[in-house]
């Protein structure tokens, strides 16, 4: 009896379709995931997988992000460096580029707040390091499938949005598969959307950010 219901059971999911794939997602995880919390050596794995480093201007709509991004980080009010490195390929009909960047920023200042003569740990300014890479697809026409996002995590989006017309997407938490980086993040934008926080911009992008690994030891 058991074994008869256990044929069932298999026989069950055998008919359970395989969760989709997409060659956007895929892309993302090569490019980014390996080497996460080493910039120097996530380019040059990108130079063997085919990458080029390219312009701002290698599309229109990547022009209007990394505008946006740059003009983000000149800030003459903050005490902070955001290096970025643009990469383009294509590969099978289907151009996508790779945005690698890098802020570091001192958080604080160091002074003798107590008064006491003495600079204590806590009174320092401290540097701050975050390493980022994102994947970028300016010609898409939706967003990656919920499912292939949640067979890669191994579980739902923390949060999501579905504003049709707008942009629809989520995030997804890693820390427990990638000890260092927290979230990453899907999103689609049509063209004419994005509730005007980036004119000019459309397309879809997977993005997630790291620390350094010393930063990780350190960490609580």
């Amino acid at each position: 009896m058991i074994g008869w219901i256990s044929a069932l059971a298999l026989a069950a999911a055998g008919d359970v379709p395989p969760p989709p794939t997409d060659p956007r997602l895929e892309a993302f995880r090569a490019a980014c995931v390996p080497h996460r919390q080493d910039p120097a050596k996530a380019a040059a794995a990108l130079a063997a997988d085919g990458w080029e480093r390219v312009a701002d201007d290698d599309h229109p709509r990547l022009a209007a992000a990394m505008a946006r991004a740059r003009a983000e980080a000149d800030d003459p009010e903050l005490d902070m460096t955001l290096d970025f490195s643009v990469w383009g390929r294509t590969r099978d009909g289907l151009r996508l580029h790779i945005v690698l960047n890098r802020v570091h920023a001192m958080i604080g200042e160091t002074e003798d707040s107590d008064g006491d003569g003495v600079i204590q740990s806590w009174e320092r300014a401290y540097s701050w390091d975050q390493l980022g890479c994102g994947l970028w697809d300016f010609e898409a026409t939706g967003p990656i499938d919920h499912a292939a996002m949640n067979a890669w995590v191994g579980a739902r989006p923390v949060q999501f949005i579905d504003a049709p017309g707008q942009v629809s997407g989520g995030t997804w938490n890693v820390h427990h598969m990638m000890p260092g980086t927290g979230e990453v993040h899907m999103g689609y934008v049509p063209v004419g959307g994005g509730m005007e926080i980036a004119p000019g911009f459309a397309g879809l992008s997977i993005t997630m950010s790291s620390a350094l690994p010393d930063e990780v030891e350190q960490s609580p």
